[in-house]
């Protein structure tokens, strides 16, 4: 792995973490390279990366290269295989799960999350976490669009730039523009309901 790729893994799980995004070990994110992904290991403190924390797998899965990576790591391989991604980032955003709950699609009305999403899918696989069932309805979705929410687990952002770095960083930067978004809606719907109780006293 180059200097400059491993740099952006680092800064992303500090990032992540430090925003809220994820918590201690939770998340996961991936680069493809040639004919395999660069991800991060299970369990991993996202926000002290060392290189042992980051595995290279080929795109087929493989029972004894697979040991120890991500339990996403199916999801990462169908989105790969599937759509134009050239990195994914995965974290679990707040807003953003709350809102899962209770819409099919998360629609922004912010002019960030507009410009940037237009819709967020909402996926709702009876396994929502490593399963081909999630990773199938991840993979649909992130065809059309450029993340998605997984109902009552977690965003998947997708970056489709052709230098790997930049491809990381960018998806990270999605990341953020989405759970922004959903802070802001949610938010918005809590105002409002907020006057809509006050007007009927």
């Amino acid at each position: 792995m180059k200097a400059s790729l491993y740099l952006a893994f680092q800064q992303i799980g500090a990032d992540l973490f430090s925003a809220g995004l994820a918590s201690a070990t939770s998340g996961n994110y991936s680069v493809r390279e040639g004919n395999g992904l660069w991800i991060t290991r299970s369990g991993a403190q996202k926000a002290h990366l060392t290189p042992d924390d980051l595995m290279f797998l080929p795109l087929e899965p493989d029972p004894e290269r697979d040991q120890g990576a991500s339990v996403e790591r199916v999801i990462h391989r169908a989105i790969y295989r599937q759509t134009d991604a050239t990195a994914v980032v995965h974290a679990h955003p707040r807003h953003a799960i709350a809102l899962s709950f209770h819409l099919e699609s998360i629609q922004p009305i912010d002019l960030e999350g507009l410009y940037y999403f237009g819709q967020i899918p909402v996926a709702a696989p009876k396994t929502a976490s490593g399963t081909q069932e999630a990773a199938e309805a991840v993979a649909l979705a992130l065809k059309e669009h450029p993340a998605c929410v997984i109902r009552g687990h977690g965003a998947f952002v997708k970056s489709s730039l052709e230098n790997p770095d930049k491809a990381l960083l960018q998806a990270y930067s999605l990341m953020t523009s989405l759970e922004e978004a959903c802070e802001v809606l949610f938010l918005e719907h809590l105002w409002r309901g907020n006057i809509a109780r006050a007007s009927s006293k």
